[in-house]
């Protein structure tokens, strides 16, 4: 069966992500997409490696929170328990400060998976300097003579290319678990 294009139109650059469409046939339309420029922006490399790593460290982050201060809201540090309902009703439906704390602590935990996942995303030597150093607070020496990594600049090479993987990865894995994005800062900086 031969494809017949009864409509065609051409496709145009744009600053918008468009559709446009290119064939019709039978009742059925086929649309391409058009990809808006700015998704494809230079990255800036050294300013997304520290974004990561301030993600990861202790400090406040200005545009979301720390993984940190996610661990601690979602209560991944221990069992997420069921809030305890009154038969009574107890409060005022505008109000449940209960559920609202419930809902906080679901939103956190999904951003935790999707750090999780961002993870699992990155190669295994960049996930491994990923977890040990970021997460566990293990040394950079400890590190390194675990994974048999000798030499500063290789260590230095190794721990860039794994901020720059989680960043990546992050950004798939913020969309995948829908995080709301004032959750997490921005990890991929852009030129």
């Amino acid at each position: 069966m031969a494809v017949k294009k009864s409509r065609t139109t051409m496709a145009r650059p744009s600053n918008e992500s468009t559709p446009s469409i290119i064939a019709e046939e039978s009742g059925i339309v086929v649309q391409q997409q058009t990809i808006n420029d700015s998704e494809f922006r230079p990255i800036d490399r050294a300013a997304t490696v520290q974004a990561v790593k301030s993600f990861f460290s202790d400090r406040e982050c200005y545009d979301g929170y720390n993984y940190q201060e996610l661990k601690r809201m979602s209560g991944a540090w221990g069992e997420l328990k069921s809030p305890a309902l009154s038969a009574t009703g107890g409060g005022s439906g505008i109000d449940n400060g209960v559920e609202q704390r419930f809902i906080k602590h679901a939103e956190c935990l999904r951003a935790v998976q999707a750090v999780n996942h961002a993870l699992e995303g990155c190669d295994r030597m960049c996930r491994d300097i990923l977890v040990q150093h970021y997460i566990k607070n293990e040394p950079v020496r400890n590190v390194r003579d675990a994974l048999h990594i000798s030499g500063n600049a290789t260590w230095s090479n190794l721990d860039k290319r794994a901020c720059y993987q989680f960043a990546q990865c992050m950004e798939y894995a913020i969309d995948l678990y829908k995080v709301n994005r004032g959750l997490v800062p921005p990890l991929q900086i852009f030129l």
